[in-house]
């Protein structure tokens, strides 16, 4: 009969359950190479494919955007060209050269040379304002007005030329002409050189409607209808001669009284005199030509 062996038991020491470290690291390593550097090097693709639908958007969004490209510049634009003026949408009137048709200083006595009445400068404005006559609304066409100055009894009588023809009704006429009759009644008449008592004068109008231009409208631009002239208006008379500026400094300016100063003249500066309005006269001096006032040159 066989000896037996009697019954040993071990118990593990604690150190003896602790994992070996270097085995983990080996199963570790292995599993990333098979896992993830395998498929890679080459080329296996490992996981479900991307749907084909799906696939170049998925392909889009792998791939690094691409550095942003500059936009096209803008071809160059050519400078805006000048729009043609726009009709005004207003009455207007164009207000012709003035003539004289007739002066005297007896009524049986007509001269055949009257020369030039400073009346424009204050003629023209009321002229210009028949635009806002009720009779004038809506009007294109021509029209002449005769203007009557009585310079002995200050008066001053609006009429239209016995020869003149026109297209415009009579009644819008006679509405137009009592306008003028109104307007020209306050003319200051203490403010016009005249060599003569009395003085017929004609001014050739052209209204225009609204909604148009000027070239669009009918009438006679260059003057006045009716007779022959033997004078015309102007805003200014004839002057010649010389003088000295006897202020400090003697303004020159645009237009009488309150337009701008062009030029200042010292004491002692000549000018030459080629015009006068009332008190006003109009030189030339140092290449310069404008308005100064009589007080400054000694007249």
């Amino acid at each position: 009969m066989a000896k037996e062996r009697p019954l040993k038991i071990e118990i593990p020491k604690p150190a003896d359950e602790r994992p070996a470290w270097s085995r983990v690291g080996i199963i570790g390593a292995a599993g990333f190479v098979l896992g993830i550097a395998w498929p890679k090097a080459t080329g296996v693709k490992v996981g479900p494919n991307v749907p084909g639908d799906l696939r170049p958007q998925a392909e889009a969004t792998a791939q690094p955007s691409a550095a942003p490209t500059a936009a096209p510049a803008a071809p160059p634009t050519a400078a805006p060209t000048a729009a043609p003026e726009a009709p005004q949408n207003k009455q207007t009137v164009a207000v012709g050269p003035g003539k004289i048709t007739r002066c005297w200083d007896k009524k049986s006595k007509k001269l055949t040379d009257c020369g030039e009445l400073q009346v424009d400068n204050i003629a023209l404005p009321k002229l210009k304002d028949l635009a806002a006559c009720p009779s004038a609304v809506g009007l294109a066409g021509k029209l002449t007005v005769a203007i009557d100055i009585d310079f002995d009894k200050k008066e001053v009588n609006v009429t239209k030329p016995k020869k003149e023809k026109t297209s415009i009704p009579s009644s819008t006429v006679t509405g137009i002409v009592q306008c003028a009759a109104r307007s020209f009644a306050n003319l200051p008449l203490e403010e016009v050189p005249h060599k003569y008592k009395h003085y017929t004068l004609q001014y050739g109008l052209t209204f225009t409607p609204p909604g148009k231009s000027p070239e669009e409208a009918a009438g006679d631009k260059d003057g006045a209808g009716g007779e022959d002239a033997v004078g015309s208006t102007t805003s200014e008379t004839g002057a010649e001669g010389t003088a000295t500026v006897i202020q400090d400094t003697g303004l020159v300016r645009k237009e009488p009284k309150d337009g701008e100063v062009v030029a200042r003249l010292v004491r002692g500066t000549q000018v030459k005199i080629v015009g006068r309005r009332n008190e006003w006269y109009k030189i030339e001096a140092s290449g310069k030509t404008g308005w100064i006032y009589r007080g400054a040159i000694g007249l």
